[in-house]
C-alpha cells in the first residue's frame, strides 16, 4: 500500500511538472515582450522629447514649408493670400491683415503734419477721418501689386524650425506720395486764387485729398522700387493630424511688411 501511493505521488508530481513547462514559457514570453513595448514607448517618447521625432519625413516637411514660406511671404508683403491655408499659417484673414496695415498708415498720415478737420474746395467738401481713410486704402491697394521676390535659402533646426532667407525689391510709396504731389500741385496753382485764402492746415487737406483722388491715375503701375534686400525670417514647425505646419508670428509679419516697404 505505501508503494503503491508512493507511485501515485509520483506520477501526480510528473504530471504538475509537465502542465506547468508551457505556463513558464508563457509567462516569459509575456515579460519580454513587455520589457519590448516598455522599451518601444520610452524609445519614441525620448525621440519625440530630444529630437522632436513624430512620424513625419523631412521631404514632406520641405514640402510644407516651401509653400507656407511663399503662404507667409505673400500675405506679409501685399497684404493678401487666397490660398487655403493662410490661416494656418499666419492665424489672421485678409481683411484683418489690410486693416491694421490701413490704421499704421493712416496714423503716420495723421502725426505727419496739422491737418484741419474740414474744408470746402472747389465745389467739394472734404472730411479728415474721410480723407485719411481714403489715403490710407491707396497705400494698401499698391502693395496688392505684384511684388518681386524670392525665397534663396533655408535651414533647419534640431526642432525642425527654420530660417527662410529671400530677396525682397521694396516698393517706394514716399517717392510714388511725391510724384502724386506735384502733380496735384500743379493742379492747385490753376485755382491758386481760391488755394490762397485757404490756411496751411486747410490746404494740406484739401492736398491730401487731391493726392488720394489721383494717385491710381499718375502712378499706374509705374511704382518706384529701391535696392533689393535679403532677409531672414524665422518659421515654427507645429503638425496636426501627422500633417506639418510652418507658422509666423505677428511680429514676423510686420518684419516681411517693412521688408518690402523702402527707407
Amino acid at each position: 500500500m505505501p508503494e503503491e501511493t508512493n507511485t501515485k505521488r509520483s506520477r501526480l508530481a510528473r504530471n504538475l511538472s509537465e502542465q506547468s513547462k508551457p505556463t513558464n514559457r508563457k509567462v516569459k514570453i509575456l515579460t519580454v515582450c513587455s520589457v519590448l513595448v516598455m522599451l518601444l514607448v520610452v524609445s519614441l517618447t525620448v525621440a519625440r522629447v530630444v529630437f522632436n521625432f513624430d512620424g513625419i519625413s523631412q521631404e514632406t516637411r520641405v514640402k510644407t514649408l516651401q509653400k507656407d514660406a511663399a503662404i507667409a511671404l505673400q500675405f506679409g508683403l501685399t497684404g493678401h493670400s487666397d490660398d487655403k491655408r493662410t490661416k494656418q499659417v499666419v492665424h489672421l484673414t485678409n481683411t484683418a491683415w489690410q486693416t491694421e496695415i490701413a490704421t499704421s498708415v493712416g496714423k503716420a498720415w495723421k502725426s505727419s503734419a496739422k491737418v484741419a478737420d474740414s474744408v470746402t474746395f472747389d465745389g467739394h467738401k472734404y472730411q479728415k477721418k474721410q480723407v485719411i481713410s481714403d489715403l490710407s486704402q491707396r497705400y494698401v491697394k499698391t502693395l496688392q501689386r505684384d511684388r518681386n521676390y524670392k525665397i534663396t535659402k533655408i535651414r533647419y533646426d534640431r526642432y525642425h524650425n527654420a530660417k527662410v532667407q529671400y530677396q525682397v525689391t521694396p516698393i517706394d510709396l514716399p517717392a510714388g506720395q511725391k510724384k502724386v504731389q506735384r502733380y496735384v500741385e500743379k493742379q492747385l496753382q490753376k485755382k491758386s486764387s481760391e488755394a490762397s485764402k485757404l490756411s496751411a492746415e486747410q490746404l494740406r487737406l484739401v492736398e491730401y485729398a487731391m493726392i488720394a483722388e489721383n494717385w491710381q491715375s499718375v502712378l499706374k503701375d509705374d511704382m518706384p522700387t529701391s535696392a533689393t534686400r535679403n532677409m531672414t525670417i524665422t518659421m515654427l514647425y507645429t503638425h496636426e493630424n501627422f500633417k506639418p505646419i510652418y507658422q509666423v508670428s505677428k511680429q514676423t509679419l510686420n518684419n516681411i511688411l517693412n521688408s518690402g516697404l523702402s527707407g
